[in-house]
């Protein structure tokens, strides 16, 4: 080796040197200002630990090993959050943007096997009517993205049956987050450019009688699918009636698919919205048993345009639909027995306009068209203005050929009333509103005979199943007509649901044709 190219290798050695031992120093460096950092800029009220913390400063990155946090009350010192992770990378440090413009800018932060355990019930938040920040911010942080893989999370309420949230296997990615002083102050402390989600297993609690679960769920491009959602009463048909003061529906609701197409939600001027361009329901199946033996809830029930229309938040929901679902509804009113049932097959819904922030002559308008005990052609188109403060609508349904004997399942056990014969065709339309309705019916029916029953249910009243065929004619046929008509009023029990006003509208002119 010549002394040219000696020295040439002694400088390349010394400047590799160099560069080995000033790494290593400013790793040191870095590792000991971000272990203080971690100490002294986190809030009293949160404590911090962790196994290992690796700095990379050539190319800018840093490593928590098996980190963990508990964030604890300021009031009274009671932990409430405990954040586990087995490992957070982040990723290419700017430098320059740190250095020249006073930011601190990174391109990933990832999160592996996290572990958010929340106890809703410990939370004693600040007594400060203002928002506080969750931390000070010193410099605005932007972070090209965040990846959070295979997290469990539970949030806990008070109670003995106290899990609310649970997921299991949720992966997240978000893109384009922003925080600063301004942003951390809000109810969503970043601001983002769009996410995308995943998870095996959804578990909420929706009520203390109800639970939602679902097999799984992916959030891409502001679509989201949901397979397998079931909503069920968590107690049995009798173990509710024994457990609650008044009535209430017993729920058991499943559902093939729930997409959500292109939403969005967040907060504007601190008050929520969520909207959507569609929502569809494939395949469900709902079954709704109601005991009327419980006491009845006396609260006011408001008719649908009034509950969107007092919705928290603003709903914007430009269309859903219903495809191939089952619907049956029971309904116990005697002691004697279960109740009785009807049911909706093959039901589709097409609803338009489920908004509470339209104005001007947009209407909500919902369209159904089902198979009603088993065959019977049945349609709805039902219209209202969610911001009439009259709760004004339209209510137009046609029910096509029906054997009376398939009502029984329901008027035997419930009403004591034994069907026979046929109704060919119904038309009715109720114009309604919060107060009363005015329903226009025409039908054509015939050998159509009522017998009323002895209270078991089972033998024949004799005295009033003669007055019924008295008064009821057998068929709706007069020369040359083949329809008999009436119109009828009916006054609105508010204490009663949206579907007993259509119901006692419906009878109302019933009664009116056929007595």
């Amino acid at each position: 080796m010549n002394k040219r190219i000696r020295k040439i290798f002694f400088i390349v050695l010394a400047v590799g040197a160099i560069f080995i031992i000033a790494n290593v120093v400013i790793n040191d460096i870095l590792k000991s200002k971000l272990e203080l950092f971690i100490k002294e800029r986190l809030p009293d009220n949160m404590t911090r630990t962790y196994d290992d913390l690796t700095v990379e400063s050539f190319d800018g990155s840093l490593i928590l090993s098996n980190a963990s946090l508990i964030i604890k009350n300021k009031i009274d010192g009671v932990e409430h959050t405990f954040i586990t992770v087995e490992r957070l990378k982040i990723s290419d440090i700017s430098y320059w943007d740190y250095l020249i413009n006073d930011k601190i800018h990174v391109d990933a932060i990832s999160l592996y096997n996290p572990k958010i355990v929340y106890y809703q019930d410990r939370l004693k938040p600040s007594k400060d009517s203002v928002r506080q920040a969750v931390a000070r911010i010193y410099k605005p942080i932007i972070v090209d993205r965040v990846f959070i893989e295979n997290t469990k999370l539970a949030i806990y309420e008070k109670g003995e049956d106290s899990l609310k949230v649970y997921s299991a296997g949720l992966t997240l990615k978000v893109d384009g987050i922003k925080v600063d002083n301004k942003s951390i102050v809000q109810k969503i402390p970043f601001e983002y450019k769009d996410f995308e989600a995943k998870s095996d297993t959804v578990f909420v609690k929706v009520s203390p009688y109800e639970n939602l679960t679902v097999e799984n769920f992916s959030i891409e491009d502001k679509d989201a699918v949901f397979t397998n959602v079931l909503l069920k009463t968590k107690y049995s048909r009798r173990e509710l009636s024994k457990v609650i003061l008044q009535e209430r529906d017993h729920f058991d609701l499943s559902l093939k698919t729930l997409k959500i197409q292109d939403f969005d939600f967040g907060f504007l001027q601190n008050k929520f919205f969520a909207k959507s361009k569609h929502i569809a329901l494939n395949s469900p199946s709902l079954e709704i048993y109601r005991d009327k033996l419980v006491a009845d809830d006396p609260k006011i029930k408001p008719l649908y345009s009034k509950m969107l229309r007092d919705l928290p938040f603003d709903l914007t929901l430009d269309s859903l639909t219903i495809d191939n679902a089952n619907v049956i509804y029971e309904e116990r009113v005697k002691e004697e027995n279960m109740g009785g049932s009807i049911n909706f097959k093959n039901l589709t819904a097409a609803v338009s306009n489920v908004s509470n922030t339209y104005s001007g002559s947009e209407r909500t308008s919902i369209k159904v068209k089902a198979d009603f005990m088993e065959n019977t052609p049945f349609s709805v188109d039902w219209q209202f203005d969610v911001q009439n403060p009259e709760d004004q609508f339209l209510f137009r349904t046609e029910v096509g050929p029906l054997a009376a004997a398939k009502m029984n399942s329901f008027t035997e056990p419930n009403l004591k009333v034994k069907l026979q014969g046929n109704t060919n065709k119904t038309y009715f339309t109720i114009d309604g509103n919060n107060e009363t309705s005015t329903t226009d019916m025409k039908i054509s029916y015939s050998d159509f005979k009522i017998t009323v029953l002895q209270k078991d249910g089972k033998k024949k009243n004799e005295f009033l199943s003669v007055l019924t065929d008295i008064f009821v004619p057998k068929d709706s046929k007069k020369v040359g007509e083949n329809f008999k008509e009436g119109t009828a009023e009916a006054t609105r029990d508010k204490t009663k649901s949206v579907f007993n006003f259509l119901w006692i509208s419906v009878k109302s002119a019933l009664l009116k044709i056929m007595i």
